[in-house]
């Protein structure tokens, strides 16, 4: 019995000994993991690059990342942690190097291979358990696209700082389940925000680009279709047509009301100002585009390209819905989809644009009150300028929540406000943002904001017609474990 005794004590203490290996090794890895993903949180939002590395990128991919990285972000890999608690020593290291890049003409999309290794022992114990995991850092380098940055201030924030802002001005991020990077809020005196939006006007226009304040009036008229004349193009709505085909939607002047609405396999988008409607509505999935105007009906066999250019400011914007009379009104139930699924909907201001009502996307669904967007295609972009989109002189601009506006307002949108920045008029709202928000300011004004980055971007897909940051970053927007091995 003695010896049997024996036996179990040092079958158990064995049991306790590699039990304890396990649990060091595993903690080795896990913290190690845990100080990858705090690093990027803090460093790898948002950070400057230069031309010279992105080229360098472009001509020599694999020499060039690590150099890519260590300007960015520091000199960052290996990675190593040392750590020791209650008995127990473990140690990590993490190594990352270019696994695949894919270039997107005006900056990087590319994946970067992960391996972190750990190791777990006791003390006064020699033996060592060991651990390994495998996984893959999304990146993209360049002039990036605005909504992949869930939100940026142009403001100078430390990290303390950016802490005691959230706070201040109710900022909070809904994370999903899974999400290794969690959303942040980015900061800078500048380099982001473009306050240069010829290249989506000159898109919409089919026309060359241009530098801003070099389109004329006449070659704006010539643009629209109009006469030849160096008069100013009369306020109204016109919609772009060439040779090319259909370009975008101009408005000359300011609107007191834009609303976009959807009806069976059409997008609806209505203009009111000084007493005057147009409406346009198209199909993708009929190739048909059909525009009232005070002058008449135009029909087309095409769809036009959904950049909507504003030669001024939205008094009011919001999602509507088609009445009994075909009459579109602006509606309050925050329920009802204002772009339709496929259709990737672009809205440039010169001057300030405000949020009346709610803006949805047809598709999204809720899961534990969070929305997720994967399963549709529908996107929409409000960027305000704050320069007049002709001859680039400059306009007050910025983005407003109305004083009116539901005090449960969701906004499903990228929005980016150039100059006068972001406000919450009103009180007691909670704004439910799932996308994106770029400002040099925000106002809050005692309400709050609760961002949910658009679930696509997490995976590297963005929209079509996005304003991009005004000089070259570096952005990681997916951090992914693929392997988890013990030895």
């Amino acid at each position: 019995m003695l010896h049997a005794s024996g036996v179990h004590m040092k079958i158990n203490a064995f049991r306790k000994i590699s039990a304890r290996l396990d649990c060091a090794s595993e903690s080795g890895l896990k913290r190690g993991l845990q100080d990858l993903t705090e690093w990027l949180e803090r460093t790898g939002l948002l950070a400057p690059v230069t031309d010279e590395r992105l080229e360098a990128l472009r001509a020599d991919p694999g020499a060039a990342f690590p150099l890519l990285i260590e300007e960015a972000l520091g000199s960052s890999f290996p990675r190593v942690l040392e750590e020791s608690f209650d008995g127990m020593v473990w140690g990590s290291r993490a190594d990352c190097g270019l696994g695949g890049l894919e270039d997107r003409g005006g900056y990087f999309r590319g994946a970067a291979v992960l391996r972190i290794q750990a190791s777990g022992g006791l003390l006064r114990v020699k033996p060592r358990r060991l651990s390994a995991l495998e996984g893959s850092i999304g990146f993209l380098a360049g002039r990036l696209p605005l909504p992949a940055i869930p939100l940026y201030i142009g403001r100078n924030l430390g990290e303390d700082e950016k802490a005691a802002f959230l706070a201040a001005n109710n900022i909070r991020f809904s994370t999903r389940p899974g999400e290794l990077i969690q959303p942040g809020l980015a900061a800078g005196s500048g380099g982001i925000i473009p306050d240069d939006p010829s290249p989506l006007v000159a898109k919409a226009l089919n026309i060359g680009l241009f530098r801003p304040g070099d389109l004329s009036p006449a070659e704006l008229r010539q643009a629209l279709g109009l006469e030849p004349s160096t008069e100013p193009v009369p306020d109204g709505v016109y919609l772009i047509e060439n040779d090319l085909g259909l370009g975008g939607i101009f408005v000359e002047g300011d609107l007191d009301e834009m609303v976009l609405a959807v009806r069976d396999d059409a997008q609806i988008i209505v203009f009111r100002a000084g007493g005057a409607e147009w409406r346009l509505e198209f199909s993708p999935a009929r190739s048909r585009t059909d525009l009232w105007t005070p002058e008449g009906i135009f029909g087309y066999d095409l769809v036009p390209l959904p950049i909507v250019l504003v030669n001024g400011g939205i008094a009011s914007l919001g999602g509507g819905a088609v009445g009994p009379d075909g009459r579109v009104e602006i509606c309050f139930d925050g329920e009802t989809p204002a772009v339709l699924d496929g259709v990737d909907l672009t809205i440039v201001s010169a001057d300030q644009v405000t949020i009346s009502s709610h803006l949805i996307l047809e598709g999204v669904r809720r899961q534990d009150g969070i929305p997720y967007v994967k399963g549709t295609k529908a996107q929409l972009v409000i960027y305000s300028a704050g320069r007049d989109l002709a001859s680039g002189a400059a306009l007050e601009g910025g983005i407003a929540v109305a004083e009116g506006a539901p005090a449960d307002l969701k906004i499903q949108a990228s929005l980016t406000a150039a100059s006068a920045g972001f406000r919450i008029e009103g009180e007691a709202k909670t704004v439910e943002l799932l996308g994106s928000l770029h400002a040099d300011s925000f106002e809050g004004n005692g309400n709050a904001l609760d961002v949910v980055r658009d679930d696509r971007s997490a995976a590297g897909a963005f929209p079509g017609n996005a304003p991009a940051t005004a000089s070259p970053q570096l952005a990681v927007y997916a951090l992914k474990v693929l392997a988890w091995k013990e030895y």
